[in-house]
């Protein structure tokens, strides 16, 4: 049976989104409130409104401001569509609360692409003893926030994955757009995570020292390196790609929902979702 896929927002991450569908040999309608991409996408059934969408669609991707995603959600697990955020979900954690009391986390999903980076592939802790983790998200571009909310959100959900629990501290702007966030997992692991916008050079890498040594793992080039050895790299293939196809099979992990509800949370006690912090 073909699967149907809506698209909503054609900005930077949805073009992305859009190659992938086309790499699986699938052909998203398209949502965006700019009528002049009607022209751009001609060969695509094209909304400029969602509430415009009459039929129901399998998965709905939302690619928007953030401060839009709950709204669109609801609208479409109205029509029990199964649906699809980038992060962050919501820019309070009642929003999304609300929205996962009403309709559950069964259909709703949340990205975490870095999940799928062979920086972490692989990863055991088990047989380490983590001491004190660095993490450097420093980036070229902007979102849609603040650096907290649209840059420190990966490292926090793998802290979160890898780890179990968190507790962020506190957090500090350091600069226009250069802050410096800080916490504990498993309540006596210290973190640190510095994260920027508009920043050269690009960095986005954890230092991890643990009792055998320094594990990086290095998300920019996709590897891990524990004490100088390369241990996990990607050689071919591609983490959106397989992230989107996990979501479209319906084998993505269905815990991303419970980790937003506690890293909205976690993010509201010190760095409240607005732009200017």
């Amino acid at each position: 049976m073909q699967h149907s896929v809506l698209l909503v927002g054609l900005g930077n991450m949805g073009r992305k989104y859009l190659s992938k569908f086309e790499q699986l040999g699938l052909k998203p309608s398209l949502c965006d409130i700019n009528p002049e991409l009607q022209r751009e996408f001609r060969n695509y059934t094209f909304y400029c409104l969602y509430g415009e969408v009459e039929e129901k669609p399998d998965t709905v991707f939302v690619m928007v401001n953030p401060k839009h995603h709950p709204t669109i959600a609801k609208h479409f697990l109205q029509k029990r569509s199964y649906v699809f955020l980038e992060k962050p979900p919501a820019l309070s954690y009642k929003e999304f609360a609300d929205l996962v009391g009403e309709f559950g986390g069964k259909n709703l999903a949340v990205s975490e692409i870095e999940r799928y980076s062979y920086a972490v592939r692989g990863l055991n802790l088990k047989d380490l003893s983590v001491e004190k983790i660095e993490i450097f998200r420093l980036n070229r571009g902007r979102g849609y926030i603040n650096p907290l909310w649209d840059l420190a959100w990966h490292d926090l959900y793998l802290l979160l994955y890898l780890f179990g629990e968190i507790n962020v501290l506190s957090a500090e702007r350091e600069g226009e757009y250069l802050y410096t966030l800080k916490g504990e997992v498993k309540r006596s692991i210290p973190f640190t995570l510095k994260v920027a916008w508009n920043h050269t050079p690009v960095r986005r890498e954890w230092i991890l020292k643990t009792d055998k040594g320094e594990v990086i793992l290095d998300f920019l080039n996709e590897r891990r390196v524990e004490n100088d050895v390369v241990t996990s790299e990607r050689k071919e293939g591609d983490k959106l790609l397989e992230m989107v196809r996990d979501v479209l099979n319906r084998t993505y992990d269905g815990n991303s929902v419970g980790r937003a509800l506690t890293l909205l949370e976690e993010l509201e006690k010190i760095a409240p979702a607005r732009e200017g912090f």
